[in-house]
């Protein structure tokens, strides 16, 4: 409790004291709990000044306009009973905290609830439901303006709540997806609100600051808007191709903002449009051919006719869920693009191809760190495949389908002979096969460990012909690394001793375990909808269907 708090508290109402009692039970059994539910602020860092009735800030002498009405004796015990009748179970502890703090003082005059309600009232434009935090307009009496008060304080908390960390757990969409959305620090948030000249400022510092998360805010907020047309569907029909004519080639043009050049004629696929095109799908994650066939022109009319607005809301709450900050030096994978980058200080430094997880085993979504690098990987086969995939061979030739397959088997940690074993599926939960190191082991000659509870990892793959192909989901989950060496050296530029190179030259022979010196965070992660630099919104395949899933979870 802040200093000076307790004597002025000592000259209210016993009632008050009770209640304060009460309080301070609850937020202590709050804290014991989970350290994380309400943050604990020092008397430093959140002065407590005796307040007006108005604002944190307001002396008493200057009291605004609008909220002369709260008397100052009075106010205090109406603001207490509107917390008890006005506020939901879920965001009761912190706004019942934060009013204690204020001695039960107001928050909102007449100017300031306006431009709350303003704001609120644009949430669609953030990709939340206005509805969810609107105020009606009370009487006049003090009980009806302490309600409202309490009120707006308790729905900007909310919309806080929701345009920070989301509406929805990321494990009510997929138990895969095992993100740790960022905790709002809701008393802090409070605070800055009672004292802020800028509301609308401190409701925008609550919303994710990454790039992608506010450009598909920008796209959003254009599709929204009344005043601009739907864009026309290609349609269906012969692939678009050089040398193709017809309106179809106008609208593709018209899709791609590829203006024909001057005097040339906008029906005809030119060079200029098939340059267009080729830079379309290669940030579409399709093969780059300037062909516009079946797959192309699927993706580019995906989301017309309405359902692009329920894709960008989507993919904004799960920008949510990502960590606030991602790392000077990160990697990150869009599982839906097929695509993994090296990011330095917010440039990518790294592009490449990967293989995902098919949709019987998708890749699982979460935030980790790499810590190892291990060079002649053995594999050591999940006990799934071994049963599914594998049992048949080796109950026929135990010996001649290990040796076949370069396999061995592993009991108490020594290599046995396969065929001394009685194989069914209880004796594979005993013994361990793995792939012996080598140029046709699954994992190829590297991996990149970050240890977690998916048992998941980046890893090179003898499959190579996988990464021509524009969808290229075909893993048991794990994501195969087209290029790792390349990979390696812009993933290892701040490794004094590690190097792609030098990790080539390690190719033959014993496996070999390596540590990095730091931890570089990398980010599994599923957006369907990326957004180019100009402002282009790239549509991709719900490969997981986790798109139609936040939907339905946001009741859109």
């Amino acid at each position: 409790m802040a200093p000076g708090f307790e004597c002025e508290r000592a000259t209210l109402p016993m009632t008050r004291l009770v209640r304060s009692t009460r309080l301070a039970t609850v937020a202590a059994l709050t804290l014991a709990v989970s350290p994380l539910a309400l943050p604990v602020m020092a008397a430093a860092e959140v002065p407590i000044p005796r307040l007006s009735p108005v604002s944190d800030t307001t002396p008493a002498a200057s009291v605004a306009p609008g909220a002369d009405t709260f008397e100052a004796m009075e106010a205090p015990s109406t603001i207490e009973a509107a917390i008890e009748a006005e506020v939901s179970t879920d965001v009761w502890l912190s706004v019942a905290q934060y009013y204690e703090m204020r001695h039960y003082a107001p928050v909102w005059t007449e100017e300031r609830a306006a431009v709350l309600r303003a704001r609120l009232a644009e949430a669609a434009y953030d990709g939340l439901d206005p509805e969810a935090y609107a105020v009606p307009r009370r009487g006049d009496s003090l009980r009806e303006r302490a309600r409202e008060d309490v009120a707006l304080t308790e729905a900007a908390l909310r919309y806080a709540r929701h345009a920070h960390s989301g509406r929805v757990k990321p494990t009510d969409i997929s138990r895969i997806m095992t993100m740790d959305p960022p905790k709002l620090n809701e008393m802090r948030f409070l605070v800055r609100l009672g004292r802020a000249d800028d509301i609308d400022k401190t409701l925008e510092s609550v919303h994710p600051q990454q790039a992608q998360y506010q450009r598909l805010r920008a796209a959003l907020r254009k599709a929204l808007d009344s005043s601009v047309v739907q864009p026309p569907a290609v349609g269906s029909g012969p692939a678009l191709k050089l040398g193709s004519t017809g309106p179809r080639v106008a609208v593709l043009r018209t899709r791609l903002d590829a203006t024909a050049p001057a005097g040339a004629d906008a029906e005809v696929f030119d060079d200029s449009l098939e340059t267009a095109v080729k830079a379309w799908q290669k940030d579409s994650g399709l093969g780059a051919d300037g062909i516009v066939g079946p797959r192309s022109l699927a993706v580019l009319d995906a989301g017309l006719g309405g359902n692009d607005v329920d894709a960008l809301i989507s993919n904004m709450e799960r920008w949510r869920w990502m960590p606030r900050w991602l790392g000077m030096h990160h990697v990150y994978v869009n599982v839906p693009a097929y695509r993994i980058q090296v990011v330095d200080a917010g440039k990518a430094t790294y592009t490449g191809r990967v293989v995902v997880g098919k949709a019987s085993n998708p890749t699982p979504i979460f935030s980790d760190e790499i810590e190892h690098i291990v060079v002649n990987p053995y594999w050591n086969v999940p006990y799934s495949i071994a049963k599914n995939e594998m049992l048949g061979g080796i109950q026929s030739n135990p010996g001649g389908y290990m040796a076949r397959n370069n396999y061995e088997v592993v009991f108490n940690g020594n290599v046995v002979n396969p065929n001394t074993i009685n194989w069914n599926e209880a004796t594979l939960r005993r013994v361990r096969i793995r792939e012996k190191p080598g140029g046709g082991n699954a994992l190829g000659r590297v991996k990149f460990l970050f240890p977690n509870q998916h048992a998941v990892y980046l890893h090179d793959t003898p499959s190579k012909s996988l990464f021509d192909r524009p969808t290229r989901a075909f893993s048991h989950g794990c994501v195969r690394v087209q290029n790792p060496f390349d990979f390696a050296e812009a993933l290892l530029a701040g490794e004094p001793n590690l190097s792609g190179r030098g990790l080539e030259k390690m190719v033959g022979g014993k496996e070999r375990w390596l540590n990095t010196q730091k931890h570089i965070p990398v980010h599994l992660a599923y957006f369907t909808r990326e957004v180019t630099d100009s402002g282009h919104v790239v549509r991709l395949d719900d490969i997981y269907g986790f798109d139609a899933r936040t939907q339905r979870a946001l009741g859109l």
